[in-house]
């Protein structure tokens, strides 16, 4: 049975290093914690020789899993790729179908197989024969995963490698799966509530179009043969279709070139540092970018705690996937902090990572060794958090698209009565 040598630290913040015995190390982690413990390091001192799937042998997988240095693909980019929305949802159901067939007790390379024989979808398909490739020629189940960016994101594959380094693959599939079905949820709901005021806009610049080329030209033609004035409204809306005319086209220059300034500025170091700090302090999307961080941020701690592996390596696998530059920082301080013996919740204080009622739910998990717990309950209000704030930001651009919508509808009925009248008077006379 494998050694283990421990650093931890108990209720009172006292540092205390051991050594026990345990089958791996998500059952060390266990006993410790039931020691009253709070383990932040554990590492193997001895090992027995044991056959494939020993206990041991997952976690010097698992140890190696987590060194980026080693075990990242050849062909892998970087680790913040972003997948498209259509084929994030692809993988969503393939890991679906993976989680179905492997809780069942078969293999998760078993389950592959039969996936790439089974499944009829063409993209699916094209999915599961490239997994079942890779897995056929020694990949593990998430570089397979990782293989594949456009479908899966490094957050997943990186809880995915942990699970299977720890043996623990169906909870953290389950878990995973959870994450995703939520941001598509939340997703789906935000363009859902954008369908009604897009199709306002829509019709609302449509109506005026067809009111500046084709009424508006038989109006003004009218009244300039009866030898009266254009209305204030009419004018107004052919100053206003001028003006688009002949600036309109420099204003897009500008504002395409100055977009394509700033994408570039921001692919480099300090561009990208300094333009995600200024996300973070905007009035109304910062809190949104923020939460959203927040919550897939406590969603992998939470998990990977729960599947044994211990704070400082959870801590370092989260930090790889964390998209804001300038939280990544900040979060990179805390980790050294709390590597050097101060605990999550005073690190995270200190950085000011998270809010302070959630840190003080933390600080009760540290202090009870329930901090698995605790991380899965401030996620929850994470996710509450950024629900809200999402279905506020719909909610006021989709009144003030609405209110815009009105007014040029309104400003065009206005223009077209008053013309109708100003014919009628001119013909009257």
């Amino acid at each position: 049975m494998p050694t283990f040598h421990y650093r931890a630290r108990n209720q009172t913040g006292v540092m205390k290093n051991g050594q026990l015995e345990a089958p791996d190390r998500r059952q060390a982690a266990q006993r410790l914690n039931a020691k009253g413990l709070h383990p932040l390091s554990l590492k193997i001192v001895t090992e027995e020789n044991q056959s494939a799937m020993a206990p041991s042998q997952r976690i010097k997988t698992l140890l190696k899993a987590l060194n980026p240095q080693k075990n990242k693909p050849a062909d892998r980019k970087d680790i913040l790729q972003k997948s498209s929305a259509k084929k994030e949802k692809v993988g969503l159901i393939f890991l679906q179908r993976l989680l179905e067939l492997h809780s069942s007790g078969l293999p998760a390379g078993d389950s592959v197989k039969i996936l790439n024989q089974r499944l009829s979808q063409p993209e699916l398909k094209t999915l599961a024969q490239s997994l079942w490739r890779d897995l056929s020629e020694g990949s593990t189940l998430a570089s397979a995963l990782a293989r594949q960016p456009d479908y899966f994101n490094s957050s997943s594959t990186h809880v995915i490698e942990a699970g299977e380094a720890t043996g623990n693959l169906v909870p953290i599939l389950s878990k995973v799966i959870d994450y995703l079905e939520e941001k598509q949820a939340i997703r789906q709901k935000m363009i859902a509530s954008m369908l009604y005021p897009a199709f306002i806009c829509t019709v609302a610049i449509g109506v005026v179009i067809l009111f500046l080329t084709v009424l508006l030209p038989q109006i003004q033609d009218m009244l300039e043969r009866l030898g009266s004035e254009m209305t204030w409204s009419a004018r107004l809306l052919i100053n206003g279709a001028d003006l688009l005319v002949h600036y309109g086209p420099f204003v897009l220059t500008i504002l395409v070139l100055a977009s394509l300034a700033l994408r570039q500025w921001r692919q480099t170091d300090t561009g990208r540092k300094r333009t995600d700090d200024w996300l973070l302090r905007l009035p109304l999307l910062g809190k949104i970018t923020l939460y959203g961080n927040l919550f897939q941020m406590g969603n992998l701690v939470g998990t990977l705690l729960q599947s044994g592996i211990n704070t400082t390596e959870t801590l370092r696998l989260t930090e790889r996937t964390i998209n804001n530059r300038a939280l990544r920082e900040n979060f990179h301080t805390a980790r050294q902090q709390v590597n050097e013996g101060l605990s999550i919740a005073h690190a995270f204080r200190r950085n000011s990572i998270m809010p302070d009622l959630a840190l003080d739910v933390l600080a009760v998990g540290e202090n009870t060794g329930n901090l698995a717990q605790s991380m899965s309950e401030v996620t929850k209000g994470f996710r509450q958090e950024l629900t809200q704030r999402l279905e506020r930001l719909t909610t006021l651009i989709s009144t003030g698209a609405l209110i815009a919508a009105f007014l040029l509808v309104a400003l065009i009925a206005i223009g077209i009565v008053t013309s109708v009248f100003q014919v009628s008077q001119s013909l009257s006379i």
